[in-house]
């Protein structure tokens, strides 16, 4: 596997992996940076935040600093290019203000298919960053680097928008827009944040305006949204069986076991101990 690394002010700024395998992970990895995987042969399935994507040669899949990735196989041909790129590279490439149906069309669809001429521009801005990477005496190394990489999320998110377009609006309500962003928030955040008035702050909205808007959609509450997420990230967690209760219940930031449990049993009517043991059959 060559791998092509970046730097920037003394800091790893982006870093590219040739992959290819047969590979067949379990993992629990919550991303800290910006991951990108474009396959140019074979297949790959990955879970990224219980959410499991197919991906085929001429895809695409972006993962984003702050979501879980739970598994990963792959073919024996697949062949392809995982980047990984800093939140502050990211940040750089923002040069242009995007819509809020942009960014909820990120979240929605990280997953991407291409033709294979589509793809050629995607691959072809891969190969122009590794040559640049390969020759850091040039002048201009950072500045090209930056540009065909901007190039690269520019097209893809072209072909987003086309595919996927036209099942929102920019005229999308800001209540759709809430709902969207807190949706994503509990997705990425509910391990460590239990609480409404969180995610109200982080969306610069009042607790009860979020609980209102989310009321309004499905008939629950935000506090409902909490916790699905809450239990659903701690079933996984039980099928792991080198974790104790004790350790789940500190993965998902509860006070004590004791809590956890209180919580776990008000919400699906089993204690921990009972699920796991029906589930798996593990002796606690």
């Amino acid at each position: 596997m060559m791998t092509y690394t970046f730097s920037e002010y003394g800091k790893e700024r982006l870093i590219i992996y040739e992959v290819n395998g047969s590979t067949d992970m379990k993992v629990l990895m919550k991303a800290n940076k910006y991951h990108m995987i474009a396959i140019t042969s074979g297949e790959m399935v990955i879970d990224v935040n219980f959410r499991i994507f197919h991906l085929r040669k001429h895809s695409s899949l972006l993962i984003s600093s702050g979501e879980t990735i739970r598994e990963i196989s792959t073919s024996a041909d697949m062949r392809g290019y995982h980047i990984i790129y800093s939140p502050e590279f990211q940040t750089e490439m923002r040069t242009t203000r995007k819509s809020p149906i942009s960014l909820q069309l990120k979240k929605e669809y990280p997953h991407q298919e291409f033709t294979e001429s589509e793809f050629e521009l995607i691959k072809s801005s891969i190969k122009r960053i590794i040559y640049y990477i390969n020759n850091p005496g040039h002048l201009y190394q950072s500045i090209l680097i930056k540009n065909e990489f901007f190039s690269m999320q520019l097209n893809i998110s072209d072909k987003r928008r086309k595919q996927h377009g036209s099942m929102m609006t920019d005229n999308a309500s800001h209540q759709e827009v809430i709902r969207e962003r807190f949706k994503n928030l509990v997705e990425g955040h509910s391990d460590k944040q239990h609480n409404v008035s969180w995610y109200a702050n982080a969306m610069f909205i009042s607790p009860d305006y979020l609980s209102k808007i989310i009321r309004e959609y499905d008939g629950t509450s935000a506090r409902a949204w909490i916790n699905a997420s809450i239990i659903e990230k701690a079933k996984f967690l039980m099928l792991q069986s080198d974790l104790t209760l004790k350790d789940i219940s500190d993965k998902l930031n509860f006070p004590d076991q004791s809590s956890f449990g209180r919580f776990f049993k008000n919400n699906t009517g089993q204690s921990p101990k009972d699920y796991r043991k029906d589930m798996n059959g593990e002796k606690l």
